[in-house]
């Protein structure tokens, strides 16, 4: 574990933090065609602090914040989606959107949202592609649409994406106090909030995209992770790697086609 703030250290600093720390926000669920999937069955287990965010982007706690991501021994069941090309909403907890601060009064959080999958045989630890980015488009951050919808996120699987058990990873990332330099007091830097759920596609195309690890998509010090935030504009870029899509003329990385899946 590299240093910096990981989930595994929260347990040591929750008391110290307790008068300093807000709620902060988790996935709650997923659905489709108003079939949902509640955080007790398809989002893989939360760490004890559900909604403590993660501050070291090189820890393993990037990933999804949980401890486990074996579904074979979690329980967690799989969230059918009828066809790659269809809109998957996620739940985010409409009360909690907090972030991790010193003052008492309550903040926001201000930021990107994110949402990756990766083929479930990697185990989260590779092959995580991004299906969706959004960061400060008309004149305000994609934390603040979601708070306005209550919570939800619309995202579209793309219809090239071959039939298979994913890992779905949505993330948001509060920037309020990114521009700090000093990291080691815990409510200081970039802060992201992901949580990770267990999906199956039954009809889509014949691609997996290439992907990459995670950690390894961020750098602490990345344009869109580092710096004053409070003026920005619908200029700003979106931390990670380029969004998949599957039409020419995108800047994409490659990818692979399949026949089939092996699931």
């Amino acid at each position: 574990m590299k240093s910096g703030i990981s989930i595994a250290s929260v347990f040591f600093f929750a008391a110290n933090l307790a008068c300093t720390v807000n709620a902060q926000t988790y996935m709650t669920g997923i659905s489709m065609y108003g079939d949902t999937a509640g955080h007790s069955d398809a989002i893989l287990p939360y760490y004890s602090i559900k909604d403590f965010p993660v501050m070291d982007f090189e820890s393993d706690d990037l990933r999804c914040r949980t401890t486990e991501t074996d579904i074979s021994v979690t329980g967690t069941k799989v969230f059918q989606v009828a066809n790659a090309g269809d809109t998957i909403t996620l739940y985010w907890d409409p009360d909690s959107k907090t972030i991790v601060t010193k003052e008492s009064s309550p903040e926001y959080i201000n930021g990107p949202c994110m949402v990756y999958m990766s083929p479930i045989e990697n185990d989260a630890k590779n092959g995580w592609f991004k299906i969706y980015g959004s960061g400060h488009e008309n004149g305000k951050w994609c934390t603040d649409a979601i708070r306005e919808r209550g919570g939800k996120l619309d995202v579209t699987i793309d219809a090239s994406i071959a039939p298979g058990k994913y890992y779905l990873r949505g993330e948001t990332i509060g920037l309020n106090n990114s521009e700090l330099s000093s990291w080691d007091d815990y409510t200081q830097g970039a802060q992201s909030f992901a949580n990770c759920a267990v999906i199956e596609i039954v009809a889509g195309g014949d691609v997996v995209p290439d992907g990459e690890s995670i950690p390894g998509i961020y750098n602490k010090n990345d344009k869109g992770l580092k710096g004053n935030f409070s003026d920005a504009n619908d200029g700003y870029e979106i931390p990670g790697p380029a969004e998949y899509k599957s039409s020419e003329g995108n800047g994409n990385k490659s990818s692979k086609k399949v026949s089939s899946k092996g699931q």
